[in-house]
């Protein structure tokens, strides 16, 4: 109970976040290149300065994920480029000299799809992955936080976006225990370091939650998504309108939480949303009001949120415009309140 008492009051004081992506998880370029700056820059963003985290840290978020790709950084014995795991160092560096948290994560890694024929090697590469990350970083202190997976799904199937199958789901629970193992076994400040594990897809789901299994140990901490309700946060052709006093509004989202509570919260589980986010659809007002709701909902269950943001901003195409990295400008300033008051 201690333990679990002081993860919980862990996660309660980091405070808001914002996501650092499309930058080191840029991945599937079209020509070969060994340069960091060439994946940083794939998908539209500048090269990440010292300058852009001290503006996120000034605007009032105390946490900064940092996704990265690493299959295509990784040679056939899975050795990380050590030119790739120093630019991903100093990245994290930045933000931590900032002032912040920081989160680094697999992210769009193509092998660890949830299924038996990806097994064998999704075990070896977890290992192999994070014992080198883990010896860089062994002696950062406990702001810096590992997160195991991003969204691992069974791509292609019916069930990737839903809430996997059961044996999808047992295996996940397998892949997170030997990423905790891993980390904890490197010694150093990763004895104890905070760790992150995402159920199913990161979803919120019920079935995904009921099935998730925390491994044995202490500072863990469950990831999951939330971009709900799906019309109003990412389908382009839905609604615009979000009224936190209108039921059919709120209702998805207030099942979210409620299903968090009963089967993490309640049990001792600590929660870490790690992305959340909205597209722009001309309504700044209903983001603000709809990020707030989910900001209260998460903060009377001790829960932090991290906002998706994409960049680079205005650029056409880019959904989650928040932070324009080129001019370092923030658009939309009642959002950005909602998300850090």
């Amino acid at each position: 109970m201690k333990q679990e008492r002081e993860t919980r009051n862990f996660v309660k004081q980091l405070g808001p976040g914002f996501n650092l992506g499309n930058t080191l998880d840029t991945h599937d370029l079209h020509f070969e290149t060994n340069y960091p700056s060439d994946f940083e820059t794939y998908w539209g963003n500048p090269v990440t300065t010292k300058e852009m985290l001290e503006d996120i840290k000034l605007a009032g978020f105390n946490v900064l994920r940092v996704p990265v790709t690493w299959y295509e950084h990784m040679d056939e014995n899975d050795i990380i480029d050590p030119i790739w795991l120093e630019r991903v160092c100093q990245v994290v560096d930045y933000g931590l000299e900032a002032g912040m948290y920081v989160i680094i994560n697999a992210h769009h890694d193509d092998w660890y799809i949830p299924d038996d024929e990806y097994l064998p090697k999704a075990r070896e590469r977890m290992e192999a992955l994070w014992r080198q990350i883990s010896e860089r970083f062994k002696e950062y202190d406990q702001k810096l936080l590992f997160e195991s997976m991003n969204e691992p799904r069974l791509i292609g199937e019916t069930e990737e976006w839903r809430e996997g199958t059961p044996r999808s789901r047992e295996i996940i629970n397998a892949l997170n225990e030997i990423f905790v193992r891993t980390i904890r076994e490197s010694g150093g400040k990763n004895a104890d370091r905070y760790l992150i594990l995402p159920t199913y897809c990161a979803k919120p789901y019920e079935e995904a939650l009921k099935d998730f299994r925390l491994p044995e140990g202490n500072r863990l901490i469950a990831s999951i998504h939330l971009y709900s309700p799906y019309s109003f946060t990412l389908n382009m052709q839905g609604t615009s309108e979000f009224d936190h006093e209108e039921p059919a509004d709120t209702e998805e989202i207030d099942k979210i939480f409620e299903d968090l509570n009963r089967f993490f919260i309640s049990n001792g589980v600590s929660v870490i949303i790690t992305e959340f986010s909205a597209v722009d659809k001309k309504n700044e007002q209903q983001r603000a009001a709809w990020a707030r709701y989910v900001g209260k909902k998460a903060e009377s269950l001790g829960i932090a949120c991290v906002w998706w943001d994409a960049g680079p901003g205005e650029e056409e195409g880019k959904p989650f415009p928040l932070y324009n990295r080129y001019t370092r400008r923030w658009l939309f300033p009642d959002l950005l309140e909602a998300l850090t008051e």
